[in-house]
């Protein structure tokens, strides 16, 4: 969306430019210049008004341009530019020339219908060529051309009074052309642009009256009046002779707003379509009596258009401000223009001229297209310097691995010897210890025995094995006997031995069982069973 825009409506008898802008309170109007125009002369005048014109957007209208409607079934973006282009190329070989052209939908008034109304806006290239040398006479540039009706829709849908659902005609009545566009609520209905415009009253007035164009012109405001109230209560017997010879022609106008309405009808379906209000502008839309001729044919109030009321003029200069006040009117269609570029929810139907085409193509595809081959070679340039670093230090990485490799390998074998020798040593070690502990065990009992046995007990014999095969005890069994002697009871004596032995230091962490015998021929026979825990 632009910050500024400045339009250009070259007409007939008068270019109008107007400069616009946005602001936080809506559309400002900058400048504005209503031009003159004699034959050759536009150049001129628009190099006179002092306005810069670059990048400028033209309006389009009567033989300059052809709209053209298609309906086709909802089709994806792509598919829909490929018909248009199909349908383009087709309709220039038609026309026997180089067309330029730019088409978009139209919002649909039945859903359930399942089509899509394009509006194709077609122009030929030596027209645009025609309007842009105007143009840029006048030092400025063209960045796209406009249809003056969709601009008119703009300038309603911008600045107008919208009603939801009034079916609204906008009229723009020129000298030479007549732009129409039909109105629903917001939405755009049809859009037309038809030649003949207010000089076919001229025409009428000098073939009845034998005079030149300018002539019939001057009668036309000065003695013209199309209001059918009037008839018979003339200013004048001249104005009644006036009147009655463009009467007729008059009629044409008429005829235009009712053909743009049934066309619309027949297109859209809406079979009950009636107009609630048209609005005119252009400079035909002050010819005395034409809204209320308009009022009684088409049954619906008719009003001018003026748009410019709910604007910021503020910032005009004197002199513009000046001359947009007697040229309000006229001056709609370039606000429309201008309005289009400022905002871009509003209805976007512009056709560029061949160098603006070109420029727009380089830009949005070729330059892209040179710099994504720039970037890419740019990345394959990077990508093999850093490949070639990635790879040095991979290969370092790699050299570092295998190094590590090497020592972990080594370490490895090493540690593996040393695991293999430990588990030698370890069952060296577990085989001494199982014959030590026994051995240790048997002189520790056969000392603590000898350190306490009283001479009436002796030892028969003294075994060293294991409490059990599973948990591998060492324990020392003592098969002991007694006899009596110097009148001591034997069994006496080998408690009193027995508990000596318990207690002595030697069998610390031992334990021992005693287990009475039997008696032999006056001997007692005794065993004492003594275990070892591991470790002791």
């Amino acid at each position: 969306m632009a910050n500024k825009a400045t339009a250009v409506d070259i007409g007939s008898h008068s270019a109008k430019v107007l400069v616009a802008t946005t602001g936080k309170h809506g559309v400002r109007v900058l400048r504005f210049a209503g031009l003159p125009r004699g034959e050759g002369e536009t150049a001129i005048s628009l190099a006179q008004a002092g306005i810069p014109l670059a990048g400028s957007v033209c309006g389009l209208a009567g033989r300059d341009m052809t709209l053209r409607y298609s309906q086709v079934p909802p089709t994806p973006d792509w598919q829909l530019r490929n018909l248009m282009d199909l349908e383009i190329q087709d309709l220039a070989q038609q026309s026997g020339g180089t067309l330029s052209a730019d088409y978009n939908l139209l919002p649909a008034q039945d859903e359930e219908a399942g089509v899509e109304t394009v509006l194709l806006a077609l122009a030929k290239d030596d027209a645009l060529e025609r309007l842009q040398g105007e143009v840029e006479g006048g030092g400025g540039s063209v960045a796209a051309f406009v249809p003056n009706c969709t601009a008119l829709y703009n300038a309603f849908l911008k600045c107008g009074p919208v009603e939801a659902d009034a079916v609204v005609c906008l009229a723009n009545i020129g000298q030479e052309t007549i732009d129409i566009a039909l109105v629903k609520g917001t939405d755009l209905l049809f859009a037309r642009n038809l030649s003949g415009g207010t000089k076919v009253l001229d025409d009428a007035i000098a073939a009845a009256f034998q005079v030149g164009g300018r002539k019939a012109e001057a009668l036309k405001k000065d003695l013209l009046d199309l209001d059918p109230t009037s008839r018979g209560r003339y200013a004048s017997g001249q104005a009644e002779k006036v009147t009655m010879a463009a009467g007729g022609a008059a009629g044409s106008l008429t005829a235009a707003i009712q053909s743009s309405l049934a066309f619309c009808k027949s297109q859209t379906k809406i079979a009950d379509l009636r107009l609630d209000k048209v609005l005119l502008c252009g400079g035909g839309a002050r010819l005395r009596g034409l809204r209320a001729m308009l009022r009684e044919a088409l049954r619906a109030p008719v009003e001018l258009f003026d748009p410019f009321q709910n604007l910021d003029l503020s910032e005009l200069p004197p002199a513009d401000a000046e001359q947009l006040q007697a040229m309000r009117h006229e001056a709609v269609v370039a606000l429309g223009l201008a309005v289009g570029r400022l905002d871009d929810t509003l209805y976007a139907l512009e056709i560029l001229p061949e160098a603006v085409r070109k420029r727009q193509r380089f830009q949005q595809r070729t330059v892209w297209n040179i710099l994504a081959g720039a970037v890419l070679v740019g990345l394959l340039g990077l990508q093999a310097v850093r490949g070639k670093a990635d790879l040095a230090d991979a290969q370092s990485s790699v050299e570092v691995v295998k190094r590590r490799i090497a020592t972990a390998n080594a370490l490895h074998g090493e540690a593996e010897a040393v695991i293999a020798q430990n588990k030698v040593e370890r069952a060296l070690v577990d085989h001494l210890a199982a014959q030590a502990l026994p051995l240790h065990g048997l002189l520790r009992t056969s000392r603590a025995a000898v350190a306490h046995l009283p001479p009436q007990l002796w030892i028969k014999k003294l075994e060293v094995g294991s409490a059990s095969a599973r948990q591998k005890r060492p324990q020392v069994v003592i098969d002991g006997a007694g006899k009596e002697l110097n009148g001591v009871e034997v069994g006496r004596v080998v408690q009193d031995f027995v508990s000596k032995f318990k207690a002595d230091p030697l069998l610390t962490g031992a334990s021992a069982v005693m287990k009475p015998g039997q008696t032999v021929e006056s001997t007692l026979l005794f065993q004492l069973t003594v275990e070892f825990e591991e470790g002791n």
